[in-house]
């Protein structure tokens, strides 16, 4: 009887003993909060825009809790095509007060035919309001462009997982001329649509049409032009994930594939 009385009383010490060990773990305090980009890449397209400047945000997360100050972010710009305080600006870096989520919103000037885009890569540092992050997402490669360029992460997502793993300008303009222009706001997470209320809600049933629909139009178009196929242009890249920044994606080597034999098939 004494012997059951020990193996019950054992395991009940060493429930009491972890106990009192999850009492000692540290609870998240402010300066162990860092800040990342949502993603890897931003790139803006101009095309249109007829004003001297522009602004575009580049979206942040912090890892940790809120406070109830603002909160600055240190930016470091290297490998840039584009001048900062000439082709372009840092109009505000900060995590607002009771925050987790913000942006950083730089203004750019006006391109020109002989300068059609420009890019630069961005880095958090820490600072005094946070540590250093994510090692992958410390970095962004920030890019605009007169051209169509592959849109921020809360639709090209979508346009990868349904549409095509890949992306050129010549696919670009083929959804824009097939979907309208509006194409370039979709998403399917309601998520995104809080964090940028510009974006439009589409559920994965206009998805899957969409698909659908694309697939039939360049298929018919390439069937009464065999000669010449909705091609990919020569910016023409591949990705495995969609959060694969712009520019580290694969391009293969040769006449890019035709669009119908790169579309997702769902």
């Amino acid at each position: 009887m004494r012997k059951n009385i020990q193996i019950l009383v054992l395991p009940l010490v060493l429930l009491l003993a972890g106990a009192c060990q999850k009492d000692n773990i540290r609870t998240f305090a402010m300066e162990d909060s860092a800040v990342n980009f949502k993603a890897r890449s931003s790139s803006f397209s101009m095309k249109g825009i007829t004003e001297p400047t522009a602004e575009f945000s580049i979206p942040v997360e912090v890892v940790g809790i809120p406070a109830d100050y603002d909160r600055e972010i240190t930016l470091e710009v290297k490998d840039s095509t584009a001048v900062l305080g000439r082709d372009f600006t840092i109009v505000s870096a900060v995590i607002p007060a009771g925050a987790l989520r913000g942006n950083i919103v730089i203004r750019v000037n006006q391109l020109t035919e002989e300068v059609p885009d420009r890019a630069c890569t961005m880095l958090i540092k820490p600072n005094a309001f946070f540590r250093a992050g994510m090692p992958n997402y410390q970095k962004c490669i920030v890019a605009w462009t007169e051209l169509y360029s592959r849109p921020a992460v809360y639709t090209w997502r979508y346009w990868f997982l349904y549409l095509c793993p890949a992306y050129s300008q010549n696919l670009h303009k083929l959804l824009v001329e097939e979907f309208g222009l509006d194409v370039e706001k979709y998403t399917l997470s309601t998520g995104y649509l809080k964090e940028d209320p510009t974006l439009i809600f589409k559920s994965p049933t206009w998805w899957w049409s969409a698909n659908r629909q694309l697939r039939e139009v360049v298929a018919e178009h390439d069937a009464a032009n065999p000669d010449a196929p909705y091609r990919h242009s020569s910016d023409y890249e591949t990705y495995k994930t969609w959060n694969v920044p712009v520019g580290e994606g694969t391009r293969p080597e040769g006449t890019p594939p035709t669009i119908l034999e790169t579309l997702a098939i769902l």
